[in-house]
């Protein structure tokens, strides 16, 4: 008996200080970000930012990212957990401010750093030292959304009835429904055809290269050309297309010349031949109809195959020489 009673004084101290230490390392904050953290790189234009409300002070939480107030999808104040949907980014670093508010009067705020790693911008090929890959879908980083939101998605159906009984849907709506198109799949919610929860590399990953999932329902018409644009040969068809939805024909992921220089910039400083003996200052994308097809802007898959052909730089035509093909449009 006289242990016990030593020890219950010593019990009682040790929870004091653990609920003192707990008090004073939430003393002054109002909410919290769970996802993605400080510091993150991510591959996506858009994210979702996971919020955890720590009082009463605040009654709502506004985003801007480069000074640009964001309008999320939001779940709605008075919960614990706040998920802020449909972040939209920029490829390169994205300064994040997040802010707690109060009867429309700031109370609390964060600042938070981004970097979104995008293939189409050269400056954003690779991000600078401190930031760290994120990946949501990792046991980690599920476990806090585990209390509202189902994260197993064995025994999914490949094609719910409706959006709503999709697991994905209340994370990811605005992803889709602020594209003019979406690609089938993703318009129908069956996610689990082209992502897979049992991925070697991570939950939710989809095959690599690209091309061993598309073409199983894209047939490629590029098998045995002589020659193969870059992300065809390798396979990556995502680096052009976007597989979920886009403003863009085809899901390109910018319009199309815009695309095509964001690999290829010496084509916008060194003009087509034919533009420069003539004087004019450069081939005329976006300022002629295409002769091949006068209901769509004249641009670069005008002349050349974004995917591959059997004929040098690509050429849409079984012309001889670069010379004959330009024959094709300038009769000399």
């Amino acid at each position: 008996m006289k242990v016990m009673k030593s020890i219950i004084p010593v019990c009682i101290m040790l929870f004091l200080c653990l609920v003192c230490a707990q008090a004073a390392d939430s003393a002054g904050r109002n909410f919290t970000v769970l996802s993605p953290p400080d510091g993150s790189l991510v591959e996506s234009p858009t994210i979702s930012l996971v919020v955890r409300i720590e009082s009463t002070n605040i009654d709502d939480i506004r985003v801007e990212v480069g000074g640009r107030r964001q309008s999320p999808f939001k779940k709605q104040m008075g919960r614990i957990f706040v998920c802020l949907e449909g972040i939209r980014l920029s490829p390169g670093g994205n300064p994040l401010r997040i802010t707690g508010v109060k009867d429309d009067k700031k109370v609390e705020e964060l600042n938070y750093r981004i970097y979104y790693r995008s293939d189409l911008a050269s400056e954003a090929n690779t991000a600078p030292a401190g930031y760290t890959r994120y990946y949501f879908h990792t046991p980690g980083h599920e476990k806090e959304c585990l209390s509202c939101h189902r994260l197993d998605f064995s025994g999914v159906e490949d094609a719910p009835s409706t959006p709503e009984k999709s697991p994905c849907y209340v994370c990811h709506r605005k992803m889709l429904l602020s594209y003019r198109q979406v690609h089938g799949p993703a318009a129908v919610w069956s996610c689990t055809v082209c992502h897979d929860q049992r991925a070697k590399r991570h939950k939710m990953d989809t095959p690599q290269p690209d091309e061993k999932l598309c073409k199983g329902c894209h047939e490629s018409a590029w098998q045995g050309k002589k020659y193969k644009h870059g992300p065809t040969a390798a396979g990556e068809c995502t680096v052009c297309h976007n597989p979920h939805g886009s403003d863009e024909p085809s899901f390109l992921r910018l319009k199309t010349a815009e695309l095509c220089v964001a690999c290829h910039e010496e084509v916008a400083s060194q003009p087509h031949l034919i533009s420069a003996l003539s004087g004019r200052g450069g081939h005329p994308v976006y300022k002629s109809p295409d002769p091949f097809n006068p209901d769509r802007d004249f641009t670069c898959i005008s002349c050349h195959n974004p995917h591959a052909n059997d004929f040098p730089y690509l050429l849409g035509s079984d012309s001889s020489s670069m010379f004959q093909f330009c024959q094709t449009c300038h009769k000399m």
